[in-house]
């Protein structure tokens, strides 16, 4: 495996159909740069067997590329990484993790049906074939948005990242007594907000790199939905 170390790769664009594979990034910044700049699935770069230490992600973001084998350890994500459907299978992210969105949509406001089918269908494919997609269970999160990426397959911390499922366990936020929004507000809004969805499961995540006020209330709001029996195992 090939290392590279300290570098900064400053509007760096990867226009789709690439290869990343056998390397091992260490200290490096990534400046205003996007990977996988596609709008098709079969045009989609591949990132295999890569470990990221250490780096950070300036104003960057990552179109749908397929990752596999892959480990980040310790990621600065300034303000955001988001990430763009984008194909999971193995790779685990630890330590302290930025905020990062994993978007369904190949891109922001995406309504084309044809586009959205074609990346359903390799999703489906891809996801047919995966033992497991992500390991979360030993990262430190600042910020989790998880679409597309089915929630069986992402390995994680039982006491601090759950499922919420409307069809499971999950009985809706206008159930919960008055003293949750109180105590836990954050997450009583985050609860809302799936409330009026249409989307059926989410993950729930403690925010355990962010300030202790945070985290400890995050935590708390899992814990007492724990108590609850609102969420799935």
């Amino acid at each position: 495996m090939e290392t590279i170390e300290g570098q900064t790769f400053l509007m760096s664009y990867d226009k789709g159909g690439s290869h990343f594979h056998d390397l091992h990034l260490r200290d490096c910044t990534f400046d205003n740069g996007a990977l996988s700049m596609v709008k098709h699935p079969k045009r989609m770069s591949r990132v295999r067997n890569l470990r990221l230490s250490q780096c950070r992600a300036v104003n960057s973001m990552i179109k749908p590329c397929i990752f596999e084998d892959v480990l980040v350890e310790d990621l600065s994500t300034n303000p955001i990484l988001l990430v763009w459907a984008s194909f999971f299978r193995r790779v685990t992210l630890r330590g302290k993790i930025g905020k990062i969105n994993l978007n369904l949509v190949p891109e922001a406001f995406c309504t084309d049906a044809a586009i959205l089918d074609q990346f359903a269908q390799a999703r489906a494919a891809f996801y047919a074939e995966t033992d497991w997609a992500l390991d979360i269970s030993e990262a430190k999160l600042l910020g989790l948005r998880c679409e597309g990426v089915p929630l069986h397959l992402i390995r994680r911390d039982p006491q601090t990242q759950v499922i919420l499922d409307k069809l499971g366990r999950y009985r809706g936020q206008q159930v919960l007594d008055q003293s949750f929004a109180q105590a836990f507000p954050v997450t009583d809004s985050v609860l809302r907000g799936f409330d009026e969805s249409d989307t059926q499961s989410m993950l729930l995540t403690a925010s355990l790199g962010a300030p202790k006020a945070r985290r400890e209330e995050e935590k708390g709001a899992i814990a007492e939905l724990r108590r609850l029996d609102f969420v799935e195992e």
